[in-house]
């Protein structure tokens, strides 16, 4: 019978993940930005766009082939009217900017994002286009590229064996060496910790080594059926595939 530490709270620990494009396109393929709005925000957009498109340089902004077009479009600017004892606002001012992304390519919509974002205002009640529409271009033009991702797994303390939360805060810090080190310093207090086994998971996820991860979870898994360690290996196929196709597309052979 496994006994069972009382856990009292927990520690983050940071991973990156690889997220492939959610469109079809080819690495390199030409892309032309259409922002169907009016006056500076127009400007704005297609300028936030062609700027990311260019740093990203997974796209093209130019080229003779025919591409595939940016569509922004049902363009909406929320105004609020000032209230009366408003003392900084005398005008209507916007408070938000909706509008949808397409992406069309060969006369098919292959992506779609409703886009809200707030504006903020300078000095004069001058709305910040610029930041806006850089907010937009970055959260669109995340989606169409390969890129890694942070996020974060949650490593229960164990009270009853300290050297897990050690493990864990090693490994928050990027040193999986030392966290290594403590998770097997907890498995010498406790051969059936299975929050030590979790963390050896992570470990090795972290280095890419997707099998011997998998056998970790199943390990901690076999000591204590929870949710987590069943998710983690479900989640490293999830990973690996994601990989993949990442790397597909970097290498131009998706």
């Amino acid at each position: 019978m496994v006994t069972m530490g009382l856990v009292s709270c927990g520690t983050r620990v940071y991973l990156n993940k690889w997220e492939p494009s959610q469109v079809g396109l080819p690495r390199g393929t030409v892309l032309h930005v259409k922002p169907e709005a009016r006056g500076p925000l127009r400007y704005e957009l297609r300028r936030a766009f062609e700027q990311q498109i260019a740093a990203d340089s997974y796209y093209r902004l130019y080229g003779d082939a025919g591409g595939a077009d940016i569509r922004l479009h049902r363009v909406e600017v929320e105004m609020r009217h000032p209230a009366k004892d408003d003392k900084y606002h005398k005008r209507p001012y916007p408070v938000r900017v909706n509008l949808t992304a397409d992406v069309i390519s060969n006369y098919q919509r292959v992506y779609r994002r409703e886009c809200s974002q707030y504006v903020e205002l300078r000095r004069g009640d001058h709305a910040d286009w610029e930041a806006a529409a850089e907010s937009i271009a970055s959260a669109v033009m995340q989606d169409l590229t390969p890129h890694l991702e942070m996020y974060a797994e949650t490593v229960d303390d164990v009270d009853e064996n300290p050297s897990v939360e050690l493990a864990a805060r090693a490994c928050a810090t990027g040193n999986w060496k030392g966290g290594r080190e403590y998770a097997e310093a907890a498995l010498e207090v406790n051969p059936q910790e299975a929050e030590a086994y979790y963390v050896l998971g992570l470990i090795e996820r972290n280095a890419r080594q997707y099998a011997e991860s998998d056998a970790y979870f199943r390990k901690a898994y076999s000591l204590n059926p929870a949710r987590k360690y069943a998710a983690g290996v479900t989640d490293n196929a999830k990973l690996k595939a994601d990989e993949q196709l990442a790397q597909q597309q970097l290498n131009g052979r998706s």
